[in-house]
């Protein structure tokens, strides 16, 4: 009756560690799965923020240079089309860029707006000092959360790790 006994907890002991092993095994195979569609997504949206980042830093630049060719009372006549290939391009890369990216990009259309007004309206004079400064700033900001988002995903995963801590 002992040997009897001894089987079935050696049989439940068996399944319990069998059934545990299994769900382990399940659940770090499912983790794995999910890691490499992240990394895939992140890839694949790599490939396409890229040009995407690159276009948009075209059109703002072409914005500022409008700026200050109006400034300096020469041809901004392009103005309205940097403007709005800006907007164009800035409202796509909103949609898959990451917070970081998209709160430089609203803190830059801030400061165009506000610095664009006396450029365009009241003409500063030299004198009045450097008036797209902030938009110059904002810019900087905004590259380096480019740059800082099209690091290798990997890099992009560790961050995001790290401050989920």
């Amino acid at each position: 009756m002992d040997a009897a006994l001894v089987g079935l907890a050696g049989t439940t002991v068996g399944a319990f560690a069998g059934f545990a092993g299994a769900w382990l095994a399940q659940r770090g195979q499912i983790r794995l799965q999910r890691e490499q569609r992240v990394h895939a997504e992140q890839v694949r949206w790599l490939s396409e923020k890229k040009p995407l980042y690159r276009d948009l830093t075209v059109a703002l630049y072409g914005w500022h240079d409008s700026l200050v060719a109006i400034w300096k009372n020469e041809d901004g006549s392009d103005l309205v089309e940097h403007r709005t290939a800006a907007y164009k391009w800035s409202v796509e890369a909103s949609l898959i860029a990451d917070d970081d990216v998209r709160s430089a990009l609203v803190e830059v259309q801030r400061c165009f707006l506000h610095d664009a007004q006396p450029v365009i309206f009241r003409r500063p004079d030299e004198r009045d000092g450097w008036p797209l400064k902030s938009v110059e700033d904002a810019m900087e900001v905004l590259e380096a959360a480019f740059r800082a988002e099209l690091a290798s995903p990997r890099q992009v995963e560790a961050r995001r790790r790290q401050s989920s801590r």
